[in-house]
């Protein structure tokens, strides 16, 4: 079959992806308590990114979609427990939505969140800076 090359990379369609809150990436080691039918179960995984009302995390044995989980999340040397709604799921990732927070927990994470993203800033500094130029427009 003959496919006729152009030689010119097409431009990819900029986008803008809507969020309630920002995502920071960060990769932690993460333990999973689910509640199954014989009793609860502890899955491990890593997380790949997070943001105050939730996260996504690759979980070895995906939950299913609406499955009520216990986040073990290690943040400062402290380890938190975040209760979380499984709201998608596949082999490849599984995206959560937590609970209303413990004061204790929130705080952790509001500080956690800013040191990951004043390192963000340190390693993309294009992307903010365009972000700057777009809200002083």
């Amino acid at each position: 079959m003959f496919v006729e090359s152009r030689r010119t990379p097409l431009r990819s369609r900029a986008f803008e992806i809507r969020r309630r809150e920002p995502r920071y990436v960060s990769s932690v080691p993460v333990m999973l308590q689910r509640y199954l039918r014989f009793g609860p179960v502890h899955t491990r995984g890593v997380s790949l990114d997070f943001s105050m009302r939730g996260m996504s995390a690759l979980v070895c044995g995906a939950p299913q979609v609406g499955e009520t989980v216990v986040i073990e999340l290690p943040l400062h040397s402290v380890r938190f427990e975040l209760l979380a709604t499984v709201r998608h799921s596949s082999n490849a990732r599984t995206g959560f939505e937590f609970f209303p927070l413990s004061p204790p927990a929130e705080q952790g994470m509001q500080e956690w969140i800013q040191e990951l993203g004043c390192h963000d800033e340190t390693l993309f500094p294009h992307l903010f800076f365009e972000k700057d130029k777009a809200r002083r427009h």
